[in-house]
C-alpha cells in the first residue's frame, strides 16, 4: 500500500468541502437532496424513493475514525461479538498521553501486538465480518446504497460519473474477496502485527486497513478503518457485472438495477 502521510488541517478541510460538493452534485444528478442531519450515519443523500446513499469519492475512503468513548457507547459495535472491546484494548495498549508514547514507542508497539492479533481473529468469523462491513459502511444497514465517483473530488459536475451499488452487493462482494491478515514489518524500526490489513484476492494486494491512529496529539488513540477507492470499485464491478446506465452520468449495478429509480 502507498505510504501514508498525516493529513494537515488545511487538507482535511479541503477534503470535507470536496465531499460536500460531491454529495451536492450527486443529489442534483438523481433529483435527490442532501441529508441535512449528521453525516456520521453514512446517509449523505436521499433519493426520490426516500432511500439513502453513502456517497464516496477520492483516492482513500475513511470509513470511520472512532475514539475510545465512541466504541464503548456504540450499541451496534458493542453487539458484534467482542469486536468493540478488542478495539478498545488496542487503543489502551498506548499510554495515556502522546508525549509518553513518543518517549517509548517500542513499548507501545509491543503492547499492541497481541490485541491486533485478537482483532484479526475476531473479524475472521464470516458472519461477524459481514456485520462489521454493514455497520461500518452503511450504519448497520440504515443507508441503502454506496454511490461512488472516481477521480479528483474537485472536478466540475459535468466531468463526474457516479456508480450506484446496493448495500447487499457491496457487503457480499467484499466479504467474498477480502482475506484478513496482520501487517508485517518491511524494514528496521517497524514491528509486526500493528494493523489488520484487508488483502484482496481480486487484486492480490492489500486494499485497506484497520489500525489505531497515533500520528499527532490531535489524532491519538483513535481506531481508523480506510479502503482504497479504485480497488473497491474494481472489486464491485467484477462481482456485479450487470449494469444499467440510467442517465449520462449515473450507472446502477446488480440489485440496485431493480430497486433504484430516477424521477420521471
Amino acid at each position: 500500500m502507498p505510504k501514508r502521510r498525516a493529513m494537515s488541517s488545511e487538507h482535511a478541510s479541503d477534503v470535507k468541502v470536496s465531499g460536500h460538493r460531491n454529495e451536492e452534485d450527486f443529489a442534483f444528478l438523481i433529483g435527490g437532496e442532501i441529508n441535512q442531519g449528521s453525516h456520521i450515519d453514512k446517509k449523505d443523500v436521499i433519493d426520490t424513493q426516500h432511500r439513502f446513499h453513502s456517497v464516496k469519492a477520492g483516492t482513500w475512503w475513511q470509513v470511520f475514525l472512532y475514539g475510545r468513548e465512541r466504541l464503548r457507547t456504540n450499541t451496534i459495535f458493542q453487539g458484534l461479538g467482542n469486536l468493540a472491546d478488542i478495539m478498545i484494548a488496542c487503543l489502551d495498549a498506548y499510554p495515556e498521553t502522546y508525549e509518553n508514547y513518543l518517549n517509548d514507542k517500542e513499548a507501545a508497539k509491543l503492547n499492541l501486538q497481541p490485541h491486533m492479533r485478537r482483532l484479526r481473529d475476531e473479524l475472521d468469523n464470516p458472519r461477524l465480518f459481514r456485520a462489521f462491513l454493514e455497520k461500518s459502511m452503511f450504519d448497520g444497514g440504515n443507508a441503502d446504497y454506496l454511490s461512488v465517483t472516481l477521480g479528483a473530488a474537485n472536478r466540475a459536475r459535468e466531468d463526474k460519473a457516479f456508480h450506484i451499488f446496493h448495500k447487499s452487493d457491496v457487503v457480499e462482494a467484499l466479504a467474498q474477496d477480502i482475506m484478513l491478515k496482520n501487517s508485517q514489518k518491511r524494514r528496521a524500526g517497524q514491528w509486526d502485527d500493528q494493523k489488520v490489513t484487508f488483502w484482496s484476492r481480486h487484486h492480490r494486494r492489500n486494499i485497506g486497513e484497520l489500525e489505531d491512529r497515533h500520528d499527532s496529539r490531535i489524532h491519538y488513540k483513535e481506531m481508523k478503518f480506510r479502503l482504497n477507492a479504485e480497488s473497491v470499485y474494481r472489486i464491485l464491478r467484477s462481482a456485479t457485472p450487470s449494469h444499467n446506465q440510467v442517465a449520462p452520468q449515473v450507472t446502477v449495478y446488480g440489485n440496485a438495477i431493480r430497486m433504484f429509480r430516477l424521477p420521471n
